[in-house]
């Protein structure tokens, strides 16, 4: 067996670069256990084997240069539960944050397929729909696109809630069968139910949804066969409007799935 190793083969036989272990010598990590006085050579014994191991399983898990220092110079295992304890927490943080990022995305695409889903030339579908939640504005009589969607981003912004990139509106039925859009609310939606309430804050019924697509912005949409659907039955109160855009440059003339809700959900 040897009794010192050549950093070049001490690199070799533990997996690592020169460099890192130059590196642990230059912060005092881990010194070699003699060097060449005449030719600057690092040498390494067995007995330091473990300690680098151990520090490359340590660097492995996640632990910083500094932390493993403490470690090492304290030489309990408390010290390096605590560390290991609070790396333990960051790391179910950052899975947490990798799975809110993960449902996002899905709901993101999601949300662009949708149009392709239910692409019925202009024809009304039913849909069954969860309970929803939104945070809105009113519409306020001189309003524009631009003073409402200001002021809700002035209220997201004074707000911790999480929401979906989604908005839409709350727009009169009476108004809407005689081909009027007359929003009473602009909204976005909210990715979960909020714990608190608010006059901003609005809870939409879960139940079954009688929808059709048009663009509600111009022309170009037919509620004609929502008009005949109702005259015999209950007139709703208000209807939904849910933006979705179909490009990524222009937004203002995009097509909205209109719901009307025909029953709500017995749960």
């Amino acid at each position: 067996m040897h009794e010192l190793y050549s950093i070049g083969d001490t690199a070799k036989l533990m997996g690592i670069s020169v460099q890192t272990l130059r590196n642990y010598s230059n912060l005092k990590l881990l010194n070699p256990q003699y060097v060449d006085p005449d030719t600057g050579y690092r040498y390494y014994s067995f007995k330091q084997f473990h300690y680098i191991d151990r520090i490359k399983y340590l660097r492995d898990l996640g632990l910083s240069l500094s932390e493993i220092e403490d470690i090492l110079d304290d030489g309990k295992a408390d010290k390096m539960l605590s560390y290991l304890e609070m790396q333990e927490k960051k790391i179910l943080n950052q899975i947490k944050k990798m799975h809110e990022t993960y449902d996002e995305i899905k709901w993101y695409m999601d949300y662009f397929k949708h149009l392709n889903k239910y692409d019925f030339n202009n024809i009304p579908y039913v849909l069954q729909l969860d309970k929803r939640y939104i945070m809105y504005v009113n519409y306020l009589k001189n309003d524009t696109v631009e003073s409402v969607e200001t002021r809700l981003a002035e209220l997201k912004n004074k707000t911790d809630l999480k929401y979906r990139r989604q908005y839409g509106y709350i727009a009169g039925f009476d108004n809407l069968i005689k081909k009027k859009f007359v929003p009473e609310k602009y909204f976005i939606y909210l990715k979960e139910k909020p714990d608190y309430d608010a006059e901003w804050l609005m809870e939409i019924p879960a139940g079954e949804y009688l929808c059709f697509r048009g663009r509600i912005c111009t022309d170009e949409w037919d509620p004609s066969i929502v008009e005949a659907y109702f005259k015999k039955q209950k007139t709703p109160v208000y209807v939904i409007a849910n933006e979705y855009e179909d490009n990524l440059s222009e937004y203002h003339y995009c097509p909205y799935e209109v719901q009307t809700l025909i029953s709500l959900s017995k749960n």
